[in-house]
Parts: C-alpha cells; sequence; structure tokens
C-alpha cells in the first residue's frame, strides 16, 4: 500500500509541476510580447505589414509573433547589415543564391571601400563573411518560411565612405544585437541554438568596432537613449563602479543607467518598435511602417513601429 501511495503522491507532484512549467512559460511569453512591444492594444502596431509563411497577418495578431515572425525580423536586419559590408568590403552585392527575388539596392558606394590600415581591413572581411553566414543561417532554419531581402537605401544615414564606415557599422551591430537580446526568449529548438550562436558573434563585432573607433578617435553617433557613448572613459569607470549613461566601453547598463529589468552588467534589448524607429529613421514616432534604410518597409509580420 505505501509503494502505491508513494506512486501516486509522485504523479501528483508530476502533474503540479507540469502546471506550474505551464503557468511559467505563459508569463514568460507575455514578458517577452511585453519587451517586443507586442502585447495588447500594441499588437496590432508590431505585427502589420506582409504575411510569412502559411501564417496571416490575422492569426499572427491573434496569436503574438510566431517564432518565423522573430527569425525573420533578424533576417531583415542582417539583410541590411550584410549587403552593407558586401558592398563596402567586396565591391559587390550578396551572393545570388541569397538575394534571389530581392528588392532594389540603392545608396550603395560605387566601389569597394579603402580602410585606414590593413587590420582594420582584415576584421571587416571576417565580419562580413560572419554576417553572411548569419543570412544563410536563419534561412537554413526558415526553409520555405523565409522571407526575401526586401529594398534597401544603404545611404540613409549618408554617402558611405571609408572614413564613415566604422560609426555606421558601429550602430547596425549594437541594433541588431539588442534586437536578438529581445527575441531570443520565446524560441526553442533549432531556432534558440541558431540565434544562440548568433547572439555572441554580434557581440564580438561590437567589441571590435568599439576598439577601432575609440583608437581611431572616429565619432559617436547614439541611436537612441539606450545607447552609451564609448570614449575611452580611464578612471571613470573605476570611480563609477561600472559604465554610467555618461560614458563606458560597451554597451551595457551601468549603475546608473540600470533598471530593474536590465541590471547592471547585461545589455539593453531593444522592442521590435525601438528597433523599427532606428532603421525607419522615424525616432520616437508610431505607426510607421517603413523609411530610412528599408525605403518600402520589412519584409514578414513585424514590420510597424
Amino acid at each position: 500500500m505505501d509503494h502505491i501511495a508513494s506512486l501516486q503522491e509522485l504523479e501528483t507532484m508530476t502533474v503540479e509541476r507540469a502546471e506550474t512549467m505551464r503557468q511559467q512559460r505563459a508569463v514568460n511569453r507575455r514578458k517577452f510580447m511585453i519587451g517586443l512591444g507586442l502585447a495588447g492594444g500594441a499588437v496590432g502596431a508590431g505585427l502589420t505589414g506582409c504575411s510569412a509563411g502559411n501564417q496571416t497577418p490575422s492569426t499572427v495578431l491573434a496569436s503574438g509573433p510566431s517564432e518565423q515572425d522573430i527569425l525573420n525580423f533578424a533576417l531583415n536586419l542582417e539583410f541590411l547589415e550584410t549587403t552593407f559590408y558586401s558592398f563596402a568590403t567586396q565591391g559587390t552585392d550578396l551572393p545570388a543564391s541569397l538575394i534571389a527575388g530581392s528588392g532594389p539596392v540603392t545608396g550603395a558606394p560605387p566601389s569597394k571601400l579603402t580602410f585606414l590600415n590593413q587590420q582594420i581591413t582584415d576584421i571587416l572581411n571576417e565580419i562580413f563573411f560572419d554576417e553572411m553566414s548569419h543570412v544563410a543561417a536563419l534561412q537554413n532554419v526558415l526553409g520555405s518560411s523565409q522571407i526575401k531581402r526586401p529594398a534597401l537605401n544603404l545611404a540613409a544615414a549618408g554617402e558611405i565612405t571609408g572614413e564613415n564606415f566604422i560609426t555606421i557599422a558601429r550602430q547596425f551591430v549594437d541594433v541588431g544585437a539588442s534586437a536578438y537580446a529581445g527575441g531570443i526568449a520565446l524560441l526553442t529548438g533549432a531556432n534558440l541554438a541558431t540565434v544562440a550562436q548568433i547572439l555572441p558573434v554580434e557581440g564580438f563585432h561590437a567589441g571590435a568596432l568599439r576598439l577601432i573607433a575609440i583608437q581611431q578617435g572616429l565619432p559617436f553617433a547614439p541611436a537612441d537613449g539606450l545607447d552609451v557613448p564609448t570614449s575611452d572613459p580611464g578612471a571613470q569607470v573605476l570611480a563609477n563602479q561600472g559604465p554610467t549613461s555618461q560614458g563606458g566601453f560597451f554597451a551595457t547598463a551601468g549603475t546608473s543607467t540600470a533598471t530593474a529589468n536590465v541590471p547592471a552588467g547585461l545589455a539593453f534589448p531593444r522592442s521590435a518598435s525601438q528597433v523599427l524607429q532606428i532603421v525607419y529613421n522615424a525616432a520616437g514616432q508610431t505607426n510607421v511602417s517603413k523609411g530610412g534604410f528599408f525605403p518600402n518597409g520589412l519584409n514578414g509580420n513585424i514590420a510597424t513601429t
């Protein structure tokens, strides 16, 4: 009888644990959607645009963003960054196998750029090949649900030159890394594994570009209030026990910029709306669905600020 009772207790505990896990997953999903700006009344604003795969916009609006929606949102950003690097470091567009059926590209430099020295050139070439691999990795995991490259205006922040390339590239990588930080929580399985491996690589790139910028005295171009100025802070960081909104090396929350949701030492996650406001050149504006680097908007269901 004791054995039977033990089995019954174990079964009860298992059921209770499963229910607790289900409830926690629901809470985590809700928190993530709030972080993306896609919960409650913001759902309609965050997910208008073209449908992806077999989902219709109405289906997505009812259930929240799917994993395919999140990956396609990331793929749009990777297309922008990789195309930017391709024309600047290789002097040509991406391989045809990656961009079949793509929209037009405007604002590209007329030829491969010349950078300050060979080390910087080598670093930027390596970043380019990493970013091209990110496009291929996302396309592979998305399969038939993948979006095509949208129309791009690479000169939305001004004509691309060897002098301003690092400044623009730093903004791209910071925005991309913070977008991944905001989207990774809702991914599972192969989708999660792919993004979990892409995200630290973006961090490697961000660190390299920041160091180059500091060493070369290149200007800091904040995208929004989440950016941390990255001049060499010297003793400032030590005195403040970490970076603050006035300066630091990395784009992390410092003691003065930390919040309950983003404690010191963690990267700021950007919501979909925050990311779109940057790439559309629409700071502080809502219900914007195109502009800036994406003259016709992003492809996929997450396309409006």
